[in-house]
């Protein structure tokens, strides 16, 4: 059954499916339906290897629930960030443990973000500028992603900075870091970047995973919400990653069966016909898993899981799946991983022969506190409404006392319309002459309307700016963004 799920549109609205209220349940069912010694992985029990992992990541026996979330260490949207939120909230509530996974083996796509702007206050003049943080070449792991140019870091910060002036407002990005409690407080974003150790032992780098990472943690303690992290990156280090990764190796054309007829199920079922979509298949010898070589990642082969040397990540439906099946109690999903683990689902009941654990889609919408312009997609759309009916309807615009001939000519004609074809046609031509005969009447209406059209069609594309979803929360105020984040702590 397919799962469609729409990003919240208004501000400060929230998609949670399923509601919260039925998560505490379905972790009690997720955690007795993967109580399992009848499914082996790598010659052991499900169950024992979720002990291990456990073990490996949180380390030491945690029987309380687990619960699960992930994200790249990139700028989000406070859209994406509320997971962590939920997610800490739903372990206080459960008396459980709430892990974040770093996607540090994603690749870091861009290295700048996109802030709203304008010259003067006209819709025409507002629009996006991407302000870079870093010099940019080319996509490469976020593990790997050292800081080529730190000094651009301040150049950033005070790009934004003078946007700021015209928002009405000092976002978090220039504002004082909040104290943790642990003397920290006053500590200013622009600071340089301090060396910090990259994933395993790769140390001494300004990482860039690294330092986002730290710049989201120090707000989420500050507020209250003090999840486990760890990277992927360091998550495939562990012994029940690695057991996980031999036993696909080990049965890579079975499990590549099921991965790649679970994707086609999935075009199937949404009339996708891209070969890459929602992801590609697994060709002939290939394992879904990533080898990160140097600065760059290619895809992992069979042979190359018997060299112990080479860094294996997962890929996006592996990753989830191990998450899912061999470690959590529960995942959140936001929206893209949530569609997409409709294909996880069908592995997992496929290959291992365990009907899959539940999970969430979780996200939320928070606007800017910007200003915006009056006009609305409605007077767009009334604007048209009447812009046609000027055109085809003008008598119902002119002055009672002008055109009445043309009025009286085609009321007559609207009262009789003849049924035969050709005696139509020449009806339709005539009323169309009578109709553009009435529009010189109409022009100086026409005018306003067309100038009232245009400017509100400017506004509402400029409002469609001012209102996206997807600024990057180091652009917020710090009252309005920890306190609807804080509302997700509802443990």
């Amino acid at each position: 059954m397919t799962r469609r799920f729409r990003a919240p549109a208004a501000d400060r609205a929230v998609l949670a499916d399923p509601p919260f209220e039925q998560l505490p349940a379905l972790v009690e069912r997720n955690r007795k339906l993967l109580d399992r010694d009848d499914v082996l992985i790598g010659g052991v029990s499900l169950r024992e290897h979720r002990r291990q992992a456990r073990r490996d990541i949180l380390g030491d026996d945690v029987d309380s629930p687990l619960l699960v979330a992930g994200h790249q260490p990139e700028l989000a949207h406070p859209g994406v960030w509320v997971k962590n939120f939920a997610l800490n909230g739903l372990a206080k509530t459960l008396g459980g443990v709430p892990l974040h996974l770093v996607a540090d083996h994603d690749t870091m796509k861009s290295a700048a973000i996109s802030i709203p702007t304008w010259d003067e206050w006209k819709p025409e003049s507002v629009r996006l500028e991407a302000v870079p943080f870093d010099d940019f070449a080319g996509e490469q792991p976020w593990e790997t992603r050292a800081a080529q140019n730190p000094a651009k870091w301040g150049e950033f910060v005070r790009r934004v900075a003078e946007a700021a002036k015209r928002w009405g407002y000092e976002p978090l990005l220039c504002s004082p870091l909040p104290s943790q409690g642990r003397g920290a407080g006053g500590v200013r974003f622009f600071r340089p970047l301090t060396p910090a150790p990259s994933p395993e032992g790769r140390g001494g780098e300004e990482n860039w995973a690294t330092h986002f990472t730290h710049l989201r943690r120090h707000y989420e303690i500050a507020w209250g919400c003090d999840n486990r992290e760890l990277t992927v990156s360091g998550l495939s280090a562990t012994d029940a990653f690695r057991r996980f990764v031999r036993h696909v190796a080990a049965d890579a054309d079975r499990f590549r069966r099921a991965y790649n007829a679970a994707v086609q199920r999935y075009r199937d079922a949404y009339g996708l016909r891209s070969r890459s979509h929602p992801v590609p298949d697994l060709h002939a010898n290939e394992l879904p898993f990533w080898v990160v070589e140097g600065t760059s990642r290619r895809a992992a082969m069979s042979a190359d899981c018997a060299d112990t040397g080479l860094s294996l990540r997962p890929r996006a439906l592996t990753l989830t799946l191990f998450a899912r099946l061999c470690l959590g109690d529960l995942f959140i999903h936001g929206i893209g991983g949530g569609k997409y683990d409709e294909v996880t689902d069908a592995i997992i009941r496929d290959y291992f022969g365990v009907e899959p654990p539940a999970y969430q889609v979780l996200s939320a919408t928070l606007h800017l506190p910007l200003p915006h312009f009056p006009a609305t997609d409605e007077d767009v759309r009334r604007l048209h409404r009447q812009r046609r009916d000027l055109d085809w309807q003008p008598e119902r615009f002119i002055d009672p006392r002008e055109a009445t001939d043309l009025k009286r000519r085609k009321a007559k004609l609207s009262a009789t319309e003849p049924t035969g074809r050709a005696e139509r046609r020449a009806w339709f031509r005539e009323l169309q002459q009578v109709t553009r005969a009435m529009r010189p009447f109409v022009d100086d209406w026409t005018r306003d309307v067309d100038r009232e059209l245009e400017r509100a069609t400017a506004e509402v594309a400029a409002n469609a700016i001012l209102r996206r979803r997807d600024f990057a929360w180091v652009l917020y105020p710090e009252r309005e963004l920890r306190e609807f984040l804080q509302g997700f702590l509802f443990g």
